[in-house]
This record gives C-alpha cells, sequence and structure tokens, in this order.
C-alpha cells in the first residue's frame, strides 16, 4: 500500500539541517565581492588610494579627507544588473536579475585650525553586494544519490541513473542582500606633507538566499515500486544577518607638486552571523500520491577576517590625472571563530575543519586597480577611465578566466561651482564552476554585470 510506503519514507540526505553547513566558501564569500563606493574611484577602477581627496576617502584612505577644504555632502543611487549564461550537461541556459538601491549618503566637515587641517567625516555607505543569480536544465544519467528508508533495513535510491534511463533536472538559485557600513573618519595633518586619517565602520548586512530544484521523470522511466516517482522538489531558503566592526588607518604623503602616495591598513574584524534557514521537500509518485516535509532551524557563529594592505600612487596637473593602486590580502588567514566552550561540541569542531580547509584551498591575492581623468576644459567636465583585476583567491585555478576583470568609465559635470553630477558604468566578467548534492557534474558559468552609479555632490 502506498500509504503504508509514506510512513517509513525518511529523507536521508540534505544540505539544510540543525548541524551547521558553513563551509570555507560562506567564510571567504563574505568579503570577495567588496567594491567600496563613489562615482569618482570606481570610474577610475578603484585606484583611489593614493589620490583620495573627497569625501569617498573615508572608504579608499581616510586620510585623504584632509585634502577637503569646503564642507561637502555626496549621495549615490546604483543599478545592477547581473547577467549569467551556465552550461549544464551540454545545456545552454542563461538568466539574469536586476537591482536598484540607494548606496551611500555621507558629510565631510573641515575644522578651523590655527596650522595645518583637520577634517572629520560620517556617512552611510554600501561598500559589497551579494546580489547573484544562476538558473539551468537538463537530463542526466548521473545518480546524485538522493535516498530515503522504507524500513529499518532497507534504503533504496530514488534515482540509479543505470538500469532505468535519465531524468530531468532542474534548478534555480538566487541571491539578494549586501553590506552597508555607518562610517565615522577623520584626518589630521602632521605636516604640510603628511596627513593621517582614521575610519571606525559599524557594518550591517543582509543575505537572502533561495535555492528551487527538482528532478523529473519526464520520460516516464521510473515506473516499479518504491522509486515509481513522478517528480522530486526541493525548496532551501537562508537568511544571514551580519554584523561587525571595522577599524582603517591611512596616510597620505605629498611628496613633489601633484604627486601623491598612499598606503591604508585595514584591521582584522569579526563578523557575526545569525542564520536562520528552512527546507521543505516533495516527493510526488505517479499515482498522485505525495509526501512532503518541513525544517526549519537557525544557527549562529562568526568569521575573522584577515588584514587588508591598500597602497597607490597618483600624479595630477591642471589637465590629467592619474593613479594606480594595489591591495594585499592574505585569505589563507581567514578563520572561522570557536570559543573554548565550543570544542567540546561536534558541530563546533566542524569549523576547526573548515579552517584547514581555508589554509589548504586559499592563498594571498594581489588585486591591481588603473585609473585616470582628463579635464575637458569645457562646462567645468572631467572624463575618466580605470581598469582592475581581482584575483580568484583559490590557490588552483585552472581558468585564469575565474580572476575578475572590471572596465569603467564615467563622466563628471559641474552644474555650478558647488554641485557636480558625476555618472559612472562598470562592466564586469569572470567566471566559475559550482556543484551541489542535487546536480553532480556540476555546471560551468560566464558572469557578466553592468553597474551604473549616479553621484551627486554639493559643496557650501
Amino acid at each position: 500500500m502506498k500509504s503504508k510506503k509514506i510512513t517509513y519514507l525518511f529523507f536521508v540526505l540534505g544540505i539544510i539541517s540543525s548541524a551547521p553547513s558553513q563551509s570555507a566558501y560562506d567564510a571567504i564569500h563574505l568579503m570577495d565581492r567588496e567594491i567600496g563606493f563613489g562615482t569618482r574611484p570606481l570610474s577610475m577602477g578603484g585606484a583611489f588610494t593614493g589620490l583620495a581627496d573627497d569625501y569617498t576617502a573615508i572608504y579608499w584612505n581616510p586620510a585623504g579627507l584632509g585634502s577637503i577644504s569646503t564642507p561637502e555632502i555626496y549621495t549615490e543611487l546604483s543599478h545592477l544588473n547581473f547577467n549569467n549564461q551556465a552550461t549544464f550537461l551540454g545545456n545552454i541556459n542563461s538568466d539574469n536579475q536586476s537591482f536598484t538601491r540607494f548606496r551611500s549618503f555621507g558629510l565631510a566637515m573641515p575644522v578651523s585650525t590655527t596650522r595645518g587641517s583637520l577634517v572629520w567625516a560620517i556617512g552611510y555607505n554600501r561598500i559589497l553586494d551579494f546580489d547573484d543569480n544562476l538558473m539551468f536544465n537538463g537530463s542526466s544519467g548521473i545518480s546524485n544519490d538522493i535516498g530515503f528508508y522504507l524500513n529499518e533495513d532497507t534504503t533504496f535510491y530514488l534515482f540509479d541513473g543505470v538500469q532505468n534511463g535519465e531524468v530531468y533536472r532542474h534548478e534555480q538559485v538566487q541571491s539578494e542582500g549586501g553590506l552597508r557600513q555607518i562610517s565615522f573618519g577623520g584626518a589630521l595633518a602632521l605636516s604640510q606633507k603628511f596627513t593621517i586619517g582614521v575610519m571606525l565602520g559599524l557594518l550591517g548586512g543582509t543575505e537572502e538566499y533561495r535555492l528551487h530544484f527538482s528532478q523529473m521523470d519526464s520520460d516516464n522511466n521510473y515506473l516499479d515500486y518504491p522509486a515509481d516517482f513522478d517528480e522530486y522538489q526541493v525548496i532551501q531558503i537562508l537568511r544571514s544577518d551580519i554584523r561587525a566592526f571595522s577599524l582603517k588607518l591611512g596616510g597620505m604623503l605629498h611628496l613633489v607638486r601633484g604627486l601623491k602616495m598612499g598606503g591604508v591598513i585595514t584591521f582584522p574584524s569579526v563578523y557575526q552571523i545569525d542564520e536562520i534557514h528552512s527546507m521543505s521537500d516533495k516527493l510526488i509518485f505517479d499515482d498522485g500520491f505525495t509526501d512532503q516535509t518541513e525544517e526549519t532551524g537557525e544557527w549562529f557563529y562568526k568569521v575573522k577576517s584577515p588584514f587588508v594592505f591598500d597602497y597607490g600612487l597618483s600624479y595630477s596637473n591642471t589637465f590629467i590625472t592619474l593613479a594606480a593602486s594595489g591591495r594585499y590580502r592574505d585569505w589563507s588567514q581567514t578563520r572561522f571563530e570557536v570559543g573554548r566552550n565550543n570544542y567540546d561540541d561536534e558541530d563546533y569542531r566542524g569549523f576547526l575543519e573548515e579552517n584547514t580547509q581555508i589554509r589548504s584551498v586559499y592563498h594571498p591575492t594581489l588585486e591591481y586597480h588603473l585609473g585616470g581623468e582628463v579635464n575637458l576644459g569645457i562646462f567645468n567636465t572631467q572624463l575618466r577611465a580605470g581598469y582592475a583585476l581581482f584575483p580568484s583567491p583559490k590557490k588552483v585555478v585552472i581558468d585564469r578566466n575565474q580572476d575578475k576583470e572590471t572596465i569603467s568609465g564615467g563622466l563628471s559635470i559641474g552644474l555650478d561651482e558647488n554641485v557636480n553630477l558625476d555618472v559612472t558604468f562598470l562592466r564586469n566578467r569572470w567566471s566559475r564552476y559550482s556543484a551541489d548534492i542535487y546536480t553532480p557534474g556540476g555546471v560551468s558559468e560566464n558572469i557578466y554585470t553592468n553597474h551604473l552609479l549616479i553621484g551627486f555632490s554639493y559643496s557650501f
């Protein structure tokens, strides 16, 4: 009887459960999409560490705030279009999503001093986006080992892929959210040539992750009890709330007229993640009988980020500005934090194993950023362009296309002596390989994003 069969059906495999499912990738993922903010810096490829001279210096190099001589208000909007072309078992699937968001609002205020300069700043800035999407489908003859207990002594597998034939699989994964930073910064000129700056940031954000998977007996190959299924469906939902504290220390040195050099140290942060997850699966049989289960849970964990070192050089004159910068980060020093009181907990000890995985799989990277700006000499207008390369944090990269490249450009128009309107466009591209227990064999992805930023600044 089908009802008797359902009485003894229990799902054996599942990604989400009361035990932690966090992996080395989850720790790296918290930081590997960080691009910062600012229409001018991003239009110049992010090459702003040695140039920073407006409100956006609060992120790129807080010492650059010392260059501000009049109070300044800055605000920014962004529109992101995320395109993914996925290849699964020879089938090519394309999907795209768009996101429009408020990105930044801040104020920089010089303070009157008898010597040198003192400038403070405060603001809200979005520095990282989790937005992502992936969709693919195709017929597969590779078993994904989804199994069920029929009774205490017998396990049957929903799909064997050898005796009965292929099934049709469809999967869609979506993520959205980001990290926002409430920043407090200040800069002090220690001499005519050297300025130091500091930024204290309160990081907060969310990521909402959704996975929809279905496995269908589209050719009606599976007819025999107990694997006489028509379709198997899985829905997973995760919401992660993230909090952290950030500290940056920067310096800016004026070498000769028009030539500047800057450096920034970003100290390690401890990210606190509160994750709520749910999973439901549904098994539909050929006669229409349906078995469905649901599970929810909550998990709390911490991740410690490594030091980040930024350095840059810039040259400016009346007509042109050129800038270059780099960012060094040792991803292998990222760590799940486990307290002494949790060492006896088997679930938390799994984090120590993931720390070993982080050390063996990831390595240091050095980002490159180049940018330029030309003063067109009419209507107080500047034309900008830039390039950036973000190497993959993985030690072993089969395809160098997994390194992310960014090409950028922008235009700044002075609406009057005090008001500037900036428009920036970013084009990113990279590739990656994804796999999970539902789709053995994995999927290859080519990803392209188009990012439009509109910034408005007012000096008074």
